[in-house]
């Protein structure tokens, strides 16, 4: 194997971030700041706690910036540890799996904690610890198919500690590792078995939904020269396994043209991912012709398309999303879930309330006013059966 010893990065510094964001290093460390404001991925405490590690002097408002997150993080952390401990099979993905490799007194802002379950019950009983331990007010779910072949993702949401200047605390829970990218990579359920591999193949998975920050490409440098990391082989052999070689390929291109963050193993990674990456493309392309019926001259250059039906969304795998009936938030005990149609509509019944699954945003009032009749129905004959 081409491996070679883990090396450390170079320190995180404040020129080392003034350069990443392409600014001048005798521009004020406020103005550092701001353009770290405009990044995604919660980079100003970042760079607020490199500040401080070199002894720059922080005002009210950022030291407390950087307090609320460092609370934030901890949290997360401790949640993370109660849910693994918990849940047979939980696994953090990303966070603090993450942070373990950044140097001790940098703070790797989080601004939520993703978990994998495997499996509905494992969801629930995780579902079930979080409203146990937390003040959760606010809950997101998405239902991908149906029976013993459906998956869920679980959003779970509670204020800050300043809601006014922070983002609520969010923790997302699936029953699956990386989602389906249509054209590119089915669902891939179970994550990788080594937690560093599983970490970057989902920094690269994210490639599909936005471009990489310069928080990916830190993320990627520290984790990959961290003792941790399996070998330059080991990782590309996920990446194809897990159909994300060209976008780790992309990644570990950020890391390679930011030359204050020499990296020998990715050095070693990427002549690797570059073949890797060419089959991956080849067999997208290839999959994308077969897709594509033939243009005969009896086909319409276009058909008229319509919004497809909850129930349709629900029998084909497709997304649903659920648009919550009840007023107030209270779980139930268990693991129980029913499904009811209601024609062509779909009443999602659960352990964190009830709700209406929808294919989009746009929802007919009567529709959402029949699924609340339904519901009341219901609750009124199981009340008379118990009677």
């Amino acid at each position: 194997m081409s491996d070679s010893p883990p090396a450390s990065p170079p320190p995180l510094t404040l020129d080392l971030l003034y350069t990443a964001l392409g600014m001048d290093p005798q521009e004020p460390l406020r103005d550092l700041v701001r353009a770290a404001r405009t990044q995604r991925g919660h980079l100003a405490p970042l760079v607020l706690s490199v500040a401080t590690g070199q002894g720059e002097a922080l005002g009210s408002g950022s030291s407390d910036e950087l307090r609320r997150m460092r609370v934030r993080t901890d949290d997360y952390r401790t949640l993370a540890a109660q849910l693994t401990a918990a849940v047979p099979g939980a696994r953090v993905l990303k966070g603090p799996a993450l942070a373990q490799h950044y140097p001790p007194a940098v703070l790797r802002p989080s601004g939520d904690l993703d978990v994998y379950l495997p499996g509905e019950s494992a969801l629930w009983h995780a579902v079930h610890e979080v409203f146990r331990t937390r003040p959760v007010n606010d809950v997101d779910i998405t239902l991908i198919g149906q029976g013993a072949g459906a998956h869920w993702v679980v959003v779970l949401r509670w204020s800050a500690e300043d809601p006014v200047l922070d983002p609520d605390h969010r923790v997302e829970l699936v029953t699956f590792a990386y989602p389906e990218r249509a054209g590119a990579a089915p669902m891939r359920v179970r994550p990788p078995q080594d937690q560093v591999t599983s970490d970057l193949l989902a920094i690269a998975d994210e490639r599909f939904d936005r471009p990489f920050t310069v928080k990916d490409v830190l993320d990627l440098a520290f984790t990959l020269d961290s003792p941790h990391c399996p070998p330059p082989e080991a990782l590309v052999s996920a990446a194809d396994a897990y159909r994300l070689a060209p976008e780790l390929l992309l990644l570990s291109q950020a890391l390679r043209s930011a030359p204050e963050l020499t990296s020998p193993r990715n050095e070693l990674l990427l002549p690797l991912l570059t073949d890797a990456a060419a089959r991956e493309e080849a067999a997208r392309e290839e999959a994308l012709r077969n897709a594509q019926p033939a243009q005969t001259a009896a086909t319409p250059t276009a058909t008229a398309q319509t919004e497809p039906s909850a129930r349709q969304c629900l029998e084909d795998g497709r997304p649903l999303y659920g648009l919550r009936l009840n007023p107030d938030l209270a779980p139930r005990d268990g693991d129980a879930v029913q499904l009811r149609l209601l024609g062509d509509d779909v009443l999602l019944r659960c352990p964190v309330g009830d709700f209406l699954l929808v294919a989009s945003e746009l929802v007919d009032p009567g529709t959402y006013e029949a699924a609340l009749e339904a519901l009341a129905a219901e609750e009124n004959n199981q009340a008379v059966a118990r009677a």
